[in-house]
């Protein structure tokens, strides 16, 4: 089930953060490593860093947007060491390990993500997320670096994947089968926002928070993809409307 977990780093910028994260991975038997445009491609640093992980940094897929690298994703966590003013449910990397897993053991894809370097991941990478994850440290001192926190996060994984190993039962997540992907919920805020504006509900000058409080609640509810259906046939009706 390990195969079915993404660890998406985000515009890394040393080549050899992404070797040390392929080696953290490859010691928990986690092998699926996107990178989302990289300021530079892995090269030998990243390889000799990885030490025997090297084929994994060598298989890294490279790609040019968090959308791809997400594409058939139906669990989405972002890390972050800071509290952000969008309040989706917080958990520690043990829970996230957790709730990864009941995912992953279902054969649904999970993806992990590790923002830059030096700020992490932007809000709206953060608002693409179902959850939100941090790794519980000392209040006064919490400078772990990218390839540390990887190495966390893998350790979590793999120390629950093995208790899933032992664990016979199987808990009802089927419901997650029908869940919209991240393609259709970033379709579905593009509609959303446009016809906000056009109904004049929404500023297009000055918008606010509103779009980024109700993808806060969108994100929250996890919705399927019937839902977002629905909830698009609306918003066509409604921008029907204003059309006379």
């Amino acid at each position: 089930m390990l195969n079915k977990i993404r660890i998406v780093l985000v515009e890394t910028s040393h080549t050899g953060n992404i070797g040390q994260a392929a080696r953290a991975m490859l010691n928990m038997s986690l092998t699926e490593l996107y990178l989302v445009n990289p300021k530079k491609r892995p090269d030998d640093h990243a390889e000799a860093l990885a030490s025997h992980a090297d084929e994994l940094v060598r298989g890294a897929k490279v790609v040019t947007s968090l959308h791809e690298a997400l594409d058939g994703v139906d669990l989405i966590i972002g890390t972050s060491a800071r509290t952000r003013r969008m309040d989706l449910p917080m958990l520690s990397a043990e829970e996230a390990a957790k709730s990864t897993l009941d995912v992953a053991k279902v054969g649904l894809e999970a993806a992990i993500l590790f923002g830059r370097e030096r700020t992490g991941l932007y809000n709206d990478e953060l608002l693409m997320c179902h959850k939100h994850a941090y790794i519980p440290t000392n209040e006064t001192y919490n400078s772990l670096n990218l390839a540390q926190a990887v190495q966390v996060f893998c350790y979590e994984l793999y120390k629950q994947y093995q208790i899933e190993k032992n664990i016979k039962a199987t808990p009802n997540v089927n419901h997650m089968r029908d869940k919209a992907s991240s393609k259709e919920l970033q379709s579905f805020y593009t509609h959303l926002e446009s016809t906000l504006i056009d109904s004049g509900f929404l500023n297009p000058d000055k918008p606010g928070h509103v779009v980024d409080k109700l993808k806060r609640l969108y994100q929250r509810a996890q919705l399927e993809s019937q839902e977002v259906n629905i909830l698009r046939g609306f918003l066509s009706a409604v921008e029907h409307k204003l059309k006379g």
